[in-house]
């Protein structure tokens, strides 16, 4: 029996006994992770609003072939297209996998799973792992905990995690000899990042710093690329993306005070920002995680800077060896540059945290897996307690299915009536902080769009409603606002009612 396993393993290609190890492994976090199965996963329930946003366009792309209303915030959209703020590329990344599972409500969900195993897969073929290096890389990405975690969810941050793995492990090949298809791999996995994420620019460091030495043609290519995938991002954000709420996103006031001269105020924003988004980590987030209360921005706060100190211990040891440490390099200045970045004009997300995390589990499982035994169990002692525990998933239960169903009959029923070409004809607004919890959004029909709209701006007579239907909260200043201006019912259930525009009822 012995026999025969090693000799199926030695005509086994490595790349298929990465893939098999990867969603074996994947399989076994999930199993002892959680107690619900996969198969009895239901996203709806879940905790997070954007998740609902993404399942619903990628299921209009497997549908309709794309969105058939407007995906926007208080009833703004794209100037090209009907894509969110995200764009249409990274909906189709998701649509292209989202084929073999079908429009559904877990569509995301399982396109997470398979990109997860895809990540770790690629990064262990790529960087040549070798078994104790796979042990090494497993075992950390456990004590990690987070980038395993979302992989269960309907987020799109897997698909970022997956990049990095990419482009990690094709930095790694790359830096053993020049290979085409791993500078292929990485350019596309960081041009996607990149548009998805502009401040991925950074990522192009490694790609550059493994192929610097490999002559002129391949340091052009990065060099010519890096600069289009940015300026792609620029396009999609400008053009192919719904602008997003006007208290998010980036913050660009001290480089406008920079480009009218203003230095000292410059300067001072920037600090100003800083000092606020610090405050408000340290005390929402750090500090309760330190004294034993775990927050979900304290563990991706400490997580963050364990893994950083142990980067930058084990690169230390390195430089003095002369031993190799390119990927740690990378890995380390890129965490610290977009860390920044978050701090000075974003903000303290723990989901971007978790992707510089990615970066640098990545370098040392390529690089410092001998010394593991070190630094490991380091990992395990200050991270594990923090994350894992056994928990359970949402499951499908009637109170909130049975009304799900409703709404999806009701608007479906509607739209069969419709016959125009306008998208607004085709979209929802919701009454975002309404107290209609957002997985209800999951009953809107394929194709359709939807608007997250502040309940106060649908509340305020001044501000328009384009949307043919609008969903509510029962008693709401956002009802009354609707039933002043006549609209009319068209569905109600226990925690929501959805209305249609007085207008095109009449039609």
């Amino acid at each position: 029996m012995v026999t025969t396993v090693k000799k199926w393993l030695q005509k086994t290609p490595n790349a298929l006994l990465c893939v098999l190890g990867a969603a074996a492994f994947l399989l076994a976090f999930c199993t002892l992770a959680y107690r619900t199965p996969l198969t009895e996963v239901w996203m709806a329930p879940n905790i997070d609003n954007d998740e609902v946003i993404y399942n619903r366009q990628v299921v209009s792309v497997l549908t309709h072939g794309g969105p058939q209303g407007y995906f926007g915030y208080d009833e703004t959209h794209a100037a090209l297209g009907r894509y969110g703020t995200w764009g249409p590329l990274l909906i189709w990344a998701y649509a292209l996998p989202g084929f073999l599972f079908g429009a559904g409500v877990n569509t995301v969900f399982w396109c997470n799973l398979l990109f997860t195993a895809a990540g770790i897969a690629v990064f262990a073929r790529a960087a040549r792992l070798t078994v104790w290096q796979c042990g090494v890389f497993a075992a950390a990405l456990v004590c990690a905990w987070a980038p395993l975690s979302a992989a269960v969810s309907g987020g799109s941050e897997p698909l970022h995690y997956a990049l990095c793995f990419c482009v990690a492990g094709a930095a790694a090949a790359l830096g053993r000899g020049f290979s085409r298809r791993w500078l292929a791999l990485a350019v596309a996995a960081c041009a996607l990042e990149t548009i998805f994420r502009p401040y991925a620019l950074l990522l192009w460091v490694f790609p550059l710093a493994a192929v610097w030495r490999c002559g002129r043609r391949p340091r052009a290519v990065c060099l010519a690329a890096a600069p289009l995938s940015f300026a792609a991002a620029l396009f999609s954000m400008m053009q192919l993306s719904a602008p997003y709420f006007s208290s998010g996103g980036m913050d660009f006031g001290a480089w406008q005070l920079l480009a009218r001269a203003d230095v000292a105020g410059a300067v001072q924003h920037a600090l100003a920002h800083a000092a606020k988004e610090w405050r408000t980590a340290w005390v929402g987030g750090i500090l309760p995680t330190l004294q034993g209360d775990a927050q979900y921005v304290g563990v991706g706060c400490v997580a963050f800077a364990v893994l950083l100190a142990v980067t930058a211990v084990c690169l230390a040891y390195d430089l003095r060896r002369g031993r190799p440490c390119r990927l740690k390099l990378c890995a380390l200045g890129f965490a610290l540059a977009v860390a920044l970045v978050l701090l000075f004009m974003y903000n303290i997300a723990p989901r971007h945290l978790t992707l510089l995390c990615v970066l640098l589990l990545a370098a040392l499982a390529a690089e410092d897996a001998p010394r593991a035994v070190v630094w490991l169990p380091v990992l395990a002692v200050l991270l594990l307690p923090l994350q894992a525990q056994r928990s359970s998933l949402s499951t499908w239960f009637p109170e909130m299915g049975d009304q799900v169903a409703a709404v999806e009959a009701a608007l479906a029923e509607s739209q069969q009536a419709v016959d125009s070409a306008d998208a607004w004809d085709h979209t929802l607004a919701y009454a975002y902080d309404d107290g209609v919890y957002h997985g209800y959004l999951y009953g809107v029909p394929a194709g359709m769009g939807i608007q997250f709209d502040f309940n106060t701006y649908l509340a305020d007579a001044a501000n328009p409603i384009r949307s043919r239907y609008a969903m509510v909260g029962h008693g709401t200043d956002a009802e009354a606002r609707l039933l002043a201006d006549g609209w009319q019912e068209l569905v109600s259930t226990e925690e929501l009612i959805v209305y249609e525009r007085p207008d095109a009822a009449q039609e």
